[in-house]
């Protein structure tokens, strides 16, 4: 029998157990759930006898749950102990004052106490506490601070989190279910991670699909993704890059240690490790190593209908498609062509009549403020990196830009490393 509607975890820990003739048996040092629900269900507690031996008393043990003590259904003799196992998830030890992700607000917090409930026959685990009154509750000074804050006609602020919120908990690890993860933001996701202690970040990192990770990789510090994919699986890192613009991709690869990027680099598709090795070889501070090889270059001739066509066929294939970028014979850069241009016109005219001749371009050398500044100045949606043939190497995104001024989440916020 449950004699209470609701507890903490911790008005539990250091209650007294006693037997059906209320004979001491110990003390609760900690309470054994079984994940796999919503809301866990208790399945015993982890009792401390006078000599300091503990052992799990099973549920089915206990005649009388209350938040004085607990009784058991037979005499200290005749209880069926039962032992702690590897696996065994308590509450004390692997849950409170952990981290654990909160996926309704996508925020990592630390939990400072649990909150049981009765439902129906069984105890189970229902919210986190992550406030003030759940830290004072376990240093035993609610009473004290809740007749100060009483004295201003207040009470201890109180901050739970309903557990179905609270991303499941395996042997004190974080790990998030893939269903929900996939359905945050890739911003909340590197959030996310940016919070985490660093074997934390890489269970969490390693539990995403490889869109996820590909995805939510463009909002984290080039370092804190290089370590990442340097600690997961290269079979699932290799995945991962493959997925990534190659732009992205290269500042990972980047930061990696020589010889895992050459691994990586091997094992990635020739094509796009071709593209990466062009673009590590630009400085960082620069307009090369700020564009991307990702971009629609099409010859001079085409007509309007011919042109459309061919971005049906290879604009799945490209990061952006702000621009057409028009080529002569040689591959020199003509002219740029706006898919405005290429809507309204007539499908038979071509494109060296309607493409845009005179444009402005940026060199591979060029310092990414003053690129920022261009794109800025002249309202660009992208900007050409050109080499002295006037031959096209990447192009630079107004989103490039963006990171560049305004830098990924991870950057505007400390991440954690320790």
């Amino acid at each position: 029998m449950v004699l209470f509607s609701e507890m903490f975890v911790s008005e539990l820990i250091n209650d007294p157990v006693v037997d059906v003739l209320q004979e001491s048996v110990g003390k609760v040092k900690d309470i054994l759930i079984t994940l796999g629900e919503t809301f866990p269900k208790v399945s015993g507690l982890l009792v401390e006898f006078s000599g300091g031996q503990k052992k799990v008393l099973l549920i089915g043990e206990i005649e009388l749950v209350g938040k004085q003590f607990i009784a058991t259904r037979v005499t200290s003799d005749r209880i069926a102990w039962a032992n702690l196992r590897e696996g065994d998830l308590l509450l004390m030890r692997d849950v409170v004052d952990q981290q654990v992700v909160d996926l309704d607000g996508a925020r990592v917090i630390r939990v400072n106490d649990l909150k049981l409930a009765k439902v129906g026959q069984d105890i189970r685990l229902i919210a986190a506490d992550v406030g003030l009154a759940g830290m004072v509750r376990r240093l035993g000074l609610e009473k004290f601070l809740g007749a100060i804050f009483g004295i201003f006609g207040k009470k201890i602020p109180e901050q739970l989190i309903g557990w179905d919120h609270v991303q499941s908990l395996s042997g004190g690890k974080v790990l998030i279910p893939g269903q929900a993860i996939a359905e945050l933001h890739p911003s909340d996701v590197a959030e996310i991670i940016s919070q985490l202690k660093t074997e934390d970040k890489t269970a969490v990192f390693s539990a995403l699909s490889e869109n996820t990770a590909a995805e939510a990789m463009h909002e984290l510090e080039p370092f804190i993704g290089a370590m990442l994919i340097a600690a997961i699986d290269t079979k699932k890192a290799v995945a991962i890059l493959e997925k990534m613009p190659v732009d992205e991709a290269a500042d990972i690869i980047g930061d990696l240690p020589p010889e895992k990027s050459e691994e990586l680099l091997r094992l990635i598709k020739v094509r796009k490790a071709n593209e990466i090795k062009k673009l590590i070889k630009h400085k960082d501070e620069s307009a090369g190593g700020l564009m991307t090889t990702e971009y629609i270059a099409l010859p001079q001739n085409l007509t309007v209908n011919e042109t459309i066509e061919r971005l049906r066929k290879s604009a799945p294939d490209a990061e952006t498609i702000y621009y057409v970028y028009v080529l002569d014979e040689e591959e020199h850069l003509v002219g740029i062509l706006s898919l405005r241009s290429l809507i309204v016109s007539s499908p038979d005219r071509l494109i060296s009549e309607i493409m845009i001749k005179h444009f402005i371009s940026a060199t591979p050398e060029m310092n990414q403020r003053e690129v920022a500044q261009i794109i800025s100045k002249y309202n660009l949606l992208a900007l050409p990196v050109l080499d002295p043939d006037r031959k096209i190497l990447g192009i630079i995104t107004v989103d490039d830009v963006i990171d560049f001024i305004l830098p990924p989440i991870s950057r505007r916020k400390k991440p954690t490393l320790g």
